[in-house]
């Protein structure tokens, strides 16, 4: 699968990252509108309830005790207005006087309640009927306190009982109103509970559909992208070897050539000249193809089983850089603790010293006093490797970045293009290990790689095994061959320029 396949053609995002976003956006996008909708169906159902439980039940309620008390009230009037004589006192029954308070309480609470639209007429209509029988009520009472049984009679006869049965009636007509708008009201809960179930089912499946397109997707970027990186890492590989059979080959066989022809110039004489200027862009371009694989090849896998004796390795790099070192006066000292072994191989190991050893070299700066310690030391489970200076130390604004590629001191002027601690971080976090760094500005720097403790479970490898590894011995034969200035069977390996 080639990386157009990835891509769109004209705007370089990937199609199936343009879906996924699509994707998880359209199942935001169903989950708040299925949260919406179930909310407003619960605001509806919530007011239509609130509606029954605070106006339609309510008044149903007293509605019917009005009716009632009215009608238990005439009654008791009947029973005392026909026992009376007239002149003649008769005591009244105390539940006559409940009754008549029981209308009035239920007419008050009935007239708190909010009026419906279509009770309004009505509710207009009862209240003048009801004006009607408290005045018939109250005439009725006081003929009765006047012993005035017969005319009593007649007022419940002619005035109490019409009003009453219009009043009965009105009162029928609202309660079935009521009664009618909380049957509506129940049957719009029930059918609002419906709707919103079946939105909320529709809703989630097509949110666990969306979900599940999105996992697809998702799987299918995830599946491109370790397509990509697996195609990546092969063509590293493949750079890798091409820089080392077609760069360092020829740079090697360039730098014995310009050795000879040095060692046969006259000193001083302007061909010499030319030859030391040759030999140093070489070495110049020998550092960055150096750095180059080496950055290349920091994605590789660790080796399992590796192992790297600490002292050996880091000892045969302290006595590489130490002619270096000496030229530009600067001391470098070591403390090892004995018996430590890292499980990696021992080029990466050295890989890993040479660089923050150079480093350190580098910029700890030119003339005498300045020192450059190479410690190491067990700290289950891991040996820490430090390389500390006291150079002028790292900007502050660099931090961290120090590690991120190309990235370089601001006018540090030494030669190099930033890959050699990326390098370290890489190859290190690649083997399980860590890398940090402390500086104060003025005061000096501290480079400080864990790397995990190997198992004793081989022996350790010989300084000579480490020493061709950090050789590379091949290339050097492949070098001399290519420049002609040893014979083929040369076996002994020659040093290159750093």
């Amino acid at each position: 699968m080639s990386e157009m396949t990835v891509r769109s053609g004209r705007g370089g995002r990937p199609r199936s990252a343009r879906a996924l976003y699509v994707a998880f956006a359209a199942v935001s996008v169903a989950f708040v509108l299925s949260t919406a909708i179930s909310e407003y169906a619960d605001v509806r159902i919530q007011h239509a309830a609130n509606q029954i439980t605070g106006t339609t039940a309510p008044a149903v309620e007293h509605l019917a005790t009005l009716r009632g008390e009215i009608q238990w009230y005439v009654l008791l009037a009947d029973d005392v207005a026909d026992r009376g004589v007239d002149g003649e006192s008769l005591p009244l029954s105390p539940e006559l006087g409940h009754a008549r308070a029981a209308v009035d309480r239920a007419w008050t609470e009935y007239r708190r309640l909010p009026l419906l639209p279509e009770e309004n007429g009505l509710a207009a209509e009862t209240g003048v009927l009801k004006a009607e029988l408290d005045a018939a009520v109250s005439r009725l009472e006081g003929q009765m306190a006047g012993k005035a049984w017969s005319e009593a009679r007649k007022t419940l006869a002619a005035a109490v009982r019409p009003v009453t049965e219009r009043l009965d009636e009105v009162l029928m007509r609202l309660i079935q109103r009521h009664a009618e708008r909380g049957a509506a009201l129940a049957r719009g809960i029930e059918r609002l509970g419906r709707e919103s179930i079946v939105r909320a089912v529709a809703l989630d499946t097509m949110s666990l559909l969306l979900a599940l397109i999105t996992a697809i997707l998702l799987a299918r970027v995830l599946r491109r992208y370790t397509e990509l990186i697996e195609r990546r890492a092969e063509e590293l590989e493949l750079f890798a070897g091409r820089v080392a059979h077609d760069v360092l080959g020829p740079l090697g066989a360039a730098g014995l050539a310009l050795d000879v022809a040095s060692r046969e110039a006259e000193p001083g004489s302007r061909t010499a000249r030319l030859l030391a200027s040759g030999r140093a862009g070489l070495r110049r371009a020998r550092t960055i193809a150096d750095a180059l694989l080496e950055f290349a090849r920091a994605g590789a896998q660790p080796t399992p089983g590796a192992r790297a004796e600490v002292a050996e390795v880091v000892r045969a790099v302290v006595e590489e850089v130490e002619p270096e070192a000496k030229l530009r006066g600067v001391a470098v000292e070591v403390e090892l603790a004995p018996h430590l072994a890292v499980a990696c191989g021992p080029g990466i190991l050295a890989s890993i010293v040479s660089n923050l050893l150079r480093n350190a070299v580098k910029y700890v700066g030119d003339g005498a006093g300045k020192h450059v310690v190479v410690r190491a030391r067990a700290a289950d489970p891991h040996v820490l490797i430090e390389i500390e200076d006291d150079g002028p130390g790292l900007p502050e604004r660099l931090g961290a970045q120090v590690f991120q590629p190309y990235v370089r001191g601001p006018g540090s002027g030494k030669p190099g293009i930033g890959l050699g601690l990326a390098t370290v971080k890489k190859v290190t976090e690649a083997h399980g290990g860590r890398i940090d760094v402390r500086s104060s500005p003025g005061l000096g720097c501290r480079f400080g790689v864990a790397l995990p403790v190997a198992p004793p479970v081989t022996p350790a490898p010989s300084s000579s095994d480490a020493k061709l590894d950090l050789e590379s011995p091949a290339l050097a034969k492949e070098a001399r061959k290519e420049a002609g200035a040893e014979p083929a069977a040369e076996k002994e390996p020659v040093d290159q320029p750093p």
